[in-house]
């Protein structure tokens, strides 16, 4: 009679410790896959915004150029810059949908501030506002791979 209680009482708690394991076991992966979707957002987002951060910069070269041309500023390409512009700022709210980490918030955002103040540059501050431009850029490129791959 003992015997069979013990065994019954065996049974019973590995039964319990394997339902145990098994809800750890998908608490786990459930967590694995949240975080590789998270990634996998970050992944899309910081590219997404360097892309448009080029874009933005393009467009107010191209802006300077016909100014040293003397050309009229175009409503076609007035629209083409401000659309830069909203690329930009959208691609920034994806980054913050994407992505909680403060530090690597604070490198988009300088990235975004120096693209958007590379077309308020007068002619002697155009080198020195072009070139904090491309060093945010570039700081921002250096911190989403350190991000994704670290």
């Amino acid at each position: 009679m003992i015997a069979t209680l013990i065994a019954v009482l065996g049974t019973l708690a590995g039964t319990v410790v394997a339902g145990f394991m098994q809800h750890l076991t998908a608490a786990r992966t459930a967590r694995a896959a949240a975080d590789e979707r998270r990634r996998q957002a970050l992944a899309e987002a910081i590219p997404a915004l360097l892309t448009g951060l080029a874009r933005h910069r393009e467009q107010q070269y191209l802006k300077i150029v016909a100014r040293r041309e003397g050309q009229p500023d175009a409503t076609e390409a007035r629209q083409t810059r401000y659309a830069a512009r909203t690329a930009v700022t959208s691609a920034m709210d994806t980054l913050f949908m994407a992505t909680q980490d403060r530090a690597l918030l604070a490198v988009a955002q300088e990235a975004v501030d120096a693209a958007m103040a590379l077309g308020d540059a007068s002619e002697p501050e155009l080198d020195a506002a072009g070139l904090r431009a491309r060093k945010a850029h570039t700081a921002l490129r250096e911190a989403g791979a350190r991000h994704l791959y670290a």
